[in-house]
């Protein structure tokens, strides 16, 4: 089939782009500017003419027909991480054209990678980015063309920014202040190669709408998330209990530390006051036989990588 990737040149996308390629279909990598596409992006590398670098920005809905024309699925990976005080109109708007697009094109599926709704208690509030990813996939959904939703937990991946922040708290930091709030929140994490299966398997069944839950089956504190990486990367690591101390300010000491951007960094960490597990199992995630990948197994993949 003709797949276009909405936000190949991102982590989840530059790995999907060669699974969807030695299976055979044909892929559009779309991209907000060609010009500046990576040289993986670029090239086809001997893949026989089956890939093809197109500009897809969601925010210019203008160009997304001719990125369409004769397309037979789309995955969408665009996410805001928080960017910008507009990010989440921004998510919105790039979502209903992206529907109304598929819809003009007669695109058969729809495939959107977002992330574990969290299970908040009473008067609780979600996450300005987790919010936004609920709203994306409800936009989506709400035209014609089957849209299904894989709801990934913390993806264990060199590459992924959940797991570059883990991978530089473990390295960085040999003493870890964990927070009283992130003691009691739980993840369940799930593996890149397993995130990418179940991506392949959605595309390649029939087309179904609705979502299921990515998860890799075991469930754990974050600060024992920490302490597993420690384990296997073989690093020397000591967590010690701090009161008082709320996620905003958490996200603005991490930033530094982790190299990263302060609002992607306050979007992962805002997210870890509440539990991100798996809720709604549907059965049919993986070809028949799969088995999921442990943590242990996910990290030392990761970390070979």
């Amino acid at each position: 089939m003709t797949v276009l990737v909405v936000g190949s040149g991102g982590y989840l996308g530059s790995r999907l782009v060669p699974e969807l390629l030695a299976r055979g279909h044909h892929v559009r990598a779309g991209v907000t500017d060609p010009r500046r596409a990576g040289p993986h992006e670029r090239t086809s590398h001997d893949r026989g003419g089956r890939e093809e670098t197109v500009h897809c920005d969601v925010l210019d809905p203008d160009c997304l027909p001719a990125a369409l024309d004769g397309v037979d699925s789309v995955v969408y990976l665009v996410h805001r991480m928080g960017h910008g005080p507009g990010f989440r109109s921004e998510d919105a708007a790039g979502a209903t054209a992206m529907r109304e697009s598929m819809a003009a094109a007669g695109v058969g599926r729809c495939v959107y990678v977002s992330g574990l709704a969290p299970s908040a208690g009473p008067g609780d509030t979600l996450s300005r980015h987790m919010s936004s990813r609920l709203e994306v996939e409800q936009l989506l959904s709400d035209g014609p063309t089957p849209v299904f939703t894989l709801r990934a937990g913390i993806v264990l991946g060199a590459g992924s920014v959940s797991f570059e922040m883990l991978r530089t708290l473990c390295d960085r930091l040999p003493v870890q202040p964990v927070p009283r709030w992130m003691r009691g929140s739980r993840v369940e994490p799930i593996a890149e190669r397993d995130v990418l299966e179940a991506l392949c398997h959605a595309l390649e069944g029939a087309p179904r709408s609705g979502h299921g839950d990515l998860g890799c089956g075991e469930v754990l504190t974050y600060p024992a998330l920490l302490r597993r990486f420690s384990r296997v990367a073989g690093l020397p690591t000591l967590r010690i209990p701090v009161f008082g101390v709320p996620w905003d300010l958490v996200a603005a000491g991490l930033s530094p530390v982790v190299d990263s951007d302060p609002a992607t960094v306050g979007a992962l960490v805002e997210s870890l006051r509440h539990d991100m597990v798996t809720a709604d199992q549907t059965a049919d995630l993986f070809p028949a036989g799969w088995e999921r990948t442990g943590i242990d197994d996910a990290i030392r993949r990761a970390l070979r990588d």
